[in-house]
């Protein structure tokens, strides 16, 4: 199944690459590229938005065709997209197929990121040996250290807790919170992916895209998008936003909207993951009318975090009823009493399990600390945290923290 919807992807778009060397008329390639490109997001259609059209949008009731996603699908078909619609922009000698087929599959990032443009990847494709490179090997191992330590330490402990987590949909501090569990471990989740695919690709001497710079730290969601899943940003701005007019045109809020619905969508098929991008959507247009701002950094930093934290409700709560119920709950003053406040503790069940939750968010917020001075001293937040000493003890740490249970990364799914 993943071997096939891989090589329908990547062999449509080398036929792509194949009908810009041809001699037919720019209408006849044109027509051929559109049709070509409805043709390559066929397997993500049906292997990812089959059951929601036709079953939730149109109620037809139609067989399932698959409960399993390929591996890394929306992240591969990007790429491939990206890489001949920017030989189109841009025409450029078309490369042998073999390094076209090591861009499009290089190990590190082909099921989760980062999705790679054609002028980053393909030059250090094409002069790499795929051998070791010794003067890589440690600050290499320093990027996977800190990729582990924020899966095993913080992500994974925080999702074996959660699915223990006793939620009362009507109690606003309680919603709140399993936001917030949330939020802290889908970012150290795919933060430490992508840390680990950094240090793998450097280990071959090939340079990755770093997908995150603390994005938590964003004075607005504007800014929380450039610093979010980087390389997707970027490809729905290149691809999507700037065909559209970007904000060359009146309706550029619109073009905004449209932008993060489809990033909403390509985050997983339901009303939820629509809604979420959505909601983004309009942050960023709202933070677009704002940008000239400078004044409360701080405050705006938590009303952002807030804001991100809330929305993410709508990302991870798949059960249609209790989304209105816990949504509802976060709308209504009345879940907001301070007696209800209390009430807290009854999330988290057993004692030790209370302990556990509160000693992992102190580590979560102590790395957010570490990458803000990090930020602010050296403009890059993980520079502390890839110093030899620090990886010494993240190192240490991680045998010692990381769970026995085994959880896949999250956006492993997509």
């Amino acid at each position: 199944m993943t071997l096939g919807a891989f090589a329908w992807v990547v062999g449509i778009g080398w036929v792509c690459l194949l009908v810009q060397s041809s001699g037919w008329s720019r209408v006849i390639r044109g027509t051929t590229w559109f049709l070509l490109l409805l043709v390559q997001l066929l397997p993500l259609f049906y292997f990812k938005y089959w059951n929601f059209v036709f079953n939730e949008i149109f109620g037809l009731g139609v067989r399932i065709p698959s409960i399993l996603i390929p591996m890394g699908l929306s992240f591969y078909t990007f790429q491939t997209i990206g890489f001949w619609v920017d030989n189109i922009r841009n025409p450029q000698p078309r490369p042998r197929f073999l390094d076209y087929l090591n861009f499009v599959a290089f190990f590190p990032q082909i099921v989760a990121g980062p999705i790679e443009k054609r002028e980053s990847l393909l030059p250090q494709i094409e002069k790499t040996q795929y051998r070791i490179c010794p003067s890589n090997i440690a600050p290499a191992l320093r990027w996977v250290v800190l990729g582990m330590a924020y899966k095993l330490i913080v992500a994974d402990n925080i999702a074996i807790l959660a699915d223990g987590f006793q939620v009362d949909p009507s109690n606003s501090w309680h919603v709140w919170f399993e936001c917030l569990a949330f939020g802290i471990r889908i970012y150290f989740d795919f933060a430490g992916y992508s840390f680990i695919a950094v240090g793998l690709g450097l280990l071959f001497g090939v340079r990755l895209t770093l997908n995150f710079r603390s994005p938590y730290l964003a004075r607005d969601v504007r800014e929380f998008w450039r610093n979010w899943h980087v390389t997707l940003g970027a490809w729905l701005r290149d691809y999507i936003y700037l065909p559209l007019g970007g904000r060359r045109v009146r309706w550029w809020a619109l073009n905004t909207l449209i932008v993060f619905v489809v990033s909403g969508i390509w985050h997983g098929a339901g009303w939820g993951f629509l809604i979420w991008g959505a909601l983004h959507g309009i942050g960023v247009a709202l933070s677009a009318k704002l940008r000239n701002t400078t004044r409360f950094a701080w405050a705006r930093r938590l009303v952002t975090f807030a804001f991100c934290t809330g929305a993410w409700l709508f990302f991870f709560e798949r059960d249609p009823a209790q989304l209105a119920a816990k949504a509802g709950t976060i709308l209504r003053p009345a879940g907001y009493a301070l007696e209800r406040l209390g009430e807290i503790p009854r999330v988290l069940g057993e004692s030790t399990n209370a302990i556990t939750t509160v000693l992992v968010l102190a580590a979560a917020f102590l790395f957010l600390v570490v990458e803000a001075i990090g930020l602010r001293k050296n403009d890059e937040p993980y520079v502390l945290l890839r110093h030899p000493l620090a990886t010494v003890v993240l190192g240490f740490l991680t045998v010692l923290l990381a769970p026995i249970e085994e959880s896949a990364f999250i956006y492993f799914n997509f």
